[in-house]
């Protein structure tokens, strides 16, 4: 086993959270007038705020479950937009779709808080020499990710950000993995997945050769990772976490 060189990390459920008054599908409502306002008058008699909010979410979960369950179709950014609003008998083309994807988009500094401890966290693991990056399905990258880390005040301690709506695949496709890798210059076995999802996260990690340390959240859940997998209740715990698997590998490592 090789020394580790790159943590990388799920962003909801493991460095921020909604906050708890909020629902995905409440927020998608209050964009979605900016959204229904594309859409040819007959189509917008179909679409209420709130409609099209639950479509969007439903649809979206259920792209989730199917990458998790082992679906390896392709799943562009804007294809919730179009499932979400098919299920409203409301037919779009990719164009279109694009277009109310992006004015769906809330920033997350209006439904997001960071958990408690990331940015110590996050500057541990950067002072041990790790290389630190982003795998998360979300429905927007780009520069609204960047902002949105930004604002949090952690943008600058990631070299890389993989994210599904770019990636045209969602977590736990292997493209995503390799794609990280590649970016940070390591082999999966130099490489540990921080996530709180255990299919998407962990064995998403663990399929493409990786290490990984499940964030179990909420912290009373109490199912088990797999074999061999760490778990931890907080990211104050993950800086021993990772300290621990290093030593393992070093160990692992030295000549009988």
């Amino acid at each position: 086993m090789t020394a580790l060189k790159a943590a990388l990390f799920d962003l909801g459920g493991t460095l921020w959270e909604w906050y708890p008054h909020l629902a995905p599908e409440e927020v998608l409502a209050t964009a979605a007038p900016n959204a229904i306002k594309l859409l040819s008058p007959d189509q917008a008699k179909l679409a209420t705020p709130r409609a099209v909010g639950e479509a969007v979410r439903r649809a979206y979960l259920e792209l989730e479950d199917a990458a998790c369950g082992g679906d390896l179709s392709p799943m562009p950014g804007d294809l919730a937009v179009q499932r979400g609003l098919a299920s409203l008998g409301i037919a779009i083309n990719a164009a279109l779709a694009g277009e109310i994807t992006a004015a769906l988009y809330v920033s997350e500094r209006h439904t997001t808080r960071l958990l408690p401890h990331a940015e110590e966290a996050l500057h541990a693991l950067t002072s041990r020499g790790l290389r630190l990056g982003i795998i998360s399905n979300r429905m927007y990258g780009g520069n609204l990710l960047l902002d949105d880390l930004a604002y949090f005040g952690i943008s600058h301690y990631f070299s890389c950000m993989v994210v599904s709506c770019e990636v045209g695949q969602m977590k736990p496709h292997p493209v995503l993995f390799r794609q990280a890798l590649e970016a940070l210059g390591a082999v999966p076995e130099e490489a540990v997945m921080i996530g709180d999802d255990l299919r998407a996260d962990i064995r998403g990690a663990l399929a493409a050769g990786m290490h990984a340390i499940w964030i179990r959240r909420p912290p009373s859940r109490t199912d088990a990772p797999p074999p061999g997998v760490q778990s931890i209740r907080s990211l104050a715990e993950l800086p021993a976490a990772v300290d621990a698997l290093a030593q393992d590998s070093k160990a692992q490592a030295r000549p009988a």
